[in-house]
């Protein structure tokens, strides 16, 4: 397995996609075999640490968010 840790705060939105090219029916064997475990940590000053669990033959990608509030396109 391979970890990935990170810290996130309350309404933040973790999500799980699929690349394209990827085989699904070898995406479906890993996920039946070994699934993905996310384990949340302690809540301190409303912030959890979160880690994923992943099987090792499984591309992670990691994207960081924005901080601040949303971008308005007012044109």
């Amino acid at each position: 397995m391979q970890i990935h840790v990170g810290e996130r705060r309350e309404g933040d939105v973790l999500t799980l996609r699929v690349l394209e090219g990827v085989s699904e029916a070898v995406l479906m064997e890993m996920l039946k075999a070994e699934g993905i475990e996310i384990v949340v940590g302690p809540v301190v000053d409303g912030t959890a640490r979160l880690e994923l669990r992943a099987p090792k033959r499984m591309m992670v990608l990691v994207e960081k968010a924005q901080t601040g509030p949303p971008q308005v396109d007012s044109g």
